[in-house]
Order: structure tokens, then sequence, then C-alpha cells
């Protein structure tokens, strides 16, 4: 082999997706540890498809709008107290999950 193995960032830019996703998905890849550094021979990366067929890269834009575009700005030197913060996010995660986030509090 006379090839050089490619590192996590030049793999990413190779396959135009982002570092987080390549680090997120390298065991699946095929890529093997070299001290503190993930590696994987090139070979390995030219049929890409060949990972997941069942679920295939998207090609078409996602039209969703983002959801913060419809949320009220801070007003600037205010603060919200852990309280209303916890309420808030209890909300938010309500919302998401259509079921209320269980306590962390100990009492």
């Amino acid at each position: 082999m006379t090839d050089k193995a490619l590192t996590l960032k030049e793999a990413a830019a190779l396959l135009g997706v982002s570092y987080s996703c390549l680090y997120a998905h390298r065991l699946e890849m095929g890529f093997f540890q070299v001290g503190a550094s993930w590696r994987i021979w090139p070979d390995r990366l030219k049929n890409p498809t060949e990972y997941n067929p069942s679920r295939p890269a998207r090609t078409e834009k996602r039209s969703e709008k983002c959801q913060s575009v419809g949320a009220k700005a801070p007003t600037s030197g205010t603060s919200i107290s852990a309280r209303q913060a916890a309420a808030e996010f209890d909300k938010l995660v309500e919302q998401l999950t259509g079921r209320k986030r269980k306590s962390c509090t100990t009492s």
C-alpha cells in the first residue's frame, strides 16, 4: 500500500460532509485509530453509498423555517430567574417530545 491513510478532516473534505458527522460514524465507515488520531485508507472511501444503502443521502433542500424566526427578541439588560428558565425549558422539551421532563432535583 503506497497510499497515505487519510485523517478525519481530509476524508470529510473529500466526501463533502462535516467533520462532526464523519466523527460520529467513524467506526461504521472503517476508520482505525493511530495514537490519538483516526485514519482511513482512501480505497475505503471510493464507494461511500455502500455504508448505509437503506438511508441514501439527501438531495433536495429542506424548506423548513427556522424555529427561532417567530421567537421574541430578548430585551437588553434583563435577565430571567433560574425557575423561569427551567419552566421555559420544560415547555420546549414537552413540545418536542410530547411528554413532560422528569424532575432532576432532589428533595
